[in-house]
């Protein structure tokens, strides 16, 4: 696991290039529909590189992108990387002796018909907005159509208005300088209607495995063209398809129509979708802690602790109650658990940390107000690791415990001293020191201990 001081620091200098200009209405799909999506920072991030491209500045330290937003450069780095991410923008970087240089390129939202259509950013923001809010958002970018079925088309063609040109103006020297390369090397023509878009990393799906198993006399291998690859991999994350369930898909279409589009394939897996689950689209608690901020991706736990980790990063928050309490979770838990990850924008992994440290500690229930109380907190500490959630249920559960020996010290706690029958999990338990220790050099040395293996794990995960 990195840190942001690793990847840049103040000193680092950067400049912004575009592929285009922004119109009227890129800056309302940036607002109403990218900005749901990667929060208000990381949208007046972009915006804030947009200005320094029209103001033709050469190059500026981070220094100064910090002064400017008055957010720390950790901050910074996470919005840049959700830009990234969501396809705003592209990040190249060069090595230099005492510091490095960022080239920001900033790419083109979206149109809005391209976005509602994508069948990717879509349903992200349906789960982020609901289906109320999603479909008013939608309806803002209608333009109404008139009706010209009775109408005749009467609009000039170019021959009309414009003349031949003579034989003589059509020598092969005019094309000749037409299309020689004109345009210096370092600079490019300003282009509308190339638009950054999302890019999935390959290793969120077995590709290969998939074509192993569809069978060639279903479906030529061929069919299978790149723009179609790039959609089974957006849609087998969205529905966390195994390469088997998509290969299913993938030889039903192809059987039924002869044919196989991103189009009809996204058809196809929404009815099966809609027939397994009984759910019009995904839900975010199937999702898994992303592979950037797993500290033990790709690394065998060495101890009961890491394998508690490495638990929490690889299975989904849904998976995780169900494991509790081996039947299939209540709609009321699920809403518990999209409220963490949609309204707190928690990751995966944190919200497992959460649900597992609320349930040993509040008899194995989900209470609603202790789940939004924990939630807002650990989002406003801008926890996204595992690690991290867990130091936090460590402190909460010191904090809980030294609130709970004030009350009974000055005798308000129930008469005879009685205990919570709550199992705590280890993890969450201090290690025991001697009897003869004073409390304060206790909670000295186990907040010493958390310190030390804290930083050991970072280190071994870097």
């Amino acid at each position: 696991m990195t840190v942001h001081f690793q990847e840049v620091v103040p000193v680092d200098t950067y400049s912004v290039q575009c592929k285009g200009m922004l119109h009227e209405i890129d800056h309302k799909v940036l607002t109403m529909l990218y900005q749901p999506l990667v929060g208000a920072f990381a949208h007046s991030l972009y915006m804030t590189l947009w200005c320094e491209v029209n103001m033709d500045r050469q190059t500026q330290k981070h220094q100064h992108l910090m002064n400017v937003t008055q957010f720390s450069l950790k901050d910074i780095l996470s919005g840049r990387k959700k830009l990234e991410a969501i396809g705003l923008l592209k990040t190249f970087k060069k090595d230099g002796d005492s510091s490095r240089e960022y080239i920001y390129e900033l790419q083109l939202p979206l149109s809005p018909n391209a976005f509602f259509t994508d069948g990717f950013l879509s349903i992200y923001l349906f789960n982020r907005l609901g289906k109320a809010k999603f479909n008013e958002v939608r309806e803002s970018f209608y333009i109404a159509q008139t009706d010209v079925s009775d109408y005749k088309d009467v609009t000039a063609s170019f021959s009309d208005v414009f003349t031949s040109l003579h034989p003589s103006e059509m020598s092969s020297k005019s094309y000749a300088e037409i299309n020689e390369n004109v345009l210096p090397k370092d600079v490019s023509l300003h282009e509308k209607g190339i638009h950054g878009k999302v890019v999935l990393s390959e290793s969120t799906f077995d590709f290969e495995a998939m074509v192993n198993q569809i069978s060639s006399f279903i479906v030529p291998k061929e069919v299978i063209t790149p723009k179609l690859k790039e959609a089974i991999y957006k849609l087998a994350y969205i529905y966390q398809l195994q390469p088997m369930d998509m290969s299913k898909q993938i030889q039903n279409v192809y059987y039924s129509t002869g044919e196989i589009s991103a189009e009809n394939l996204r058809k196809e897996i929404q009815k099966w979708y809609r027939f397994e689950h009984e759910e019009g689209l995904p839900v975010l608690s199937l999702k898994t802690q992303p592979v950037p901020l797993k500290a033990l991706h790709g690394m065998q736990p060495q101890s009961k602790e890491e394998e508690l980790i490495k638990y929490f990063e690889e299975v989904s928050p849904y998976r995780l109650l169900e494991d509790y309490s081996g039947t299939t979770p209540s709609e009321v838990d699920l809403k518990l658990v999209a409220y963490c990850m949609i309204d707190q924008n928690l990751t995966p992994g944190v919200t497992n940390v959460l649900l597992d440290y609320v349930l040993s500690e509040n008899d194995m229930k989900l209470a609603k107000g202790l789940i939004e109380r924990i939630a807002s907190h650990w989002a406003r500490k801008k926890a996204q690791t595992v690690i991290e959630a867990m130091t936090l249920a460590r402190d909460e559960k010191r904090k809980y415990k030294e609130w709970q020996d004030k009350k009974v010290n000055s005798g308000s706690y129930n008469k005879g001293n009685k205990k919570s029958n709550v199992t705590v999990p280890d993890w969450l338990k201090q290690d025991k020191v001697s009897t003869s220790q004073t409390d304060d050099s206790s909670t000295d040395a186990t907040e010493d201990e958390n310190r030390k293996w804290l930083e050991s794990l970072l280190n071994s995960s870097k």
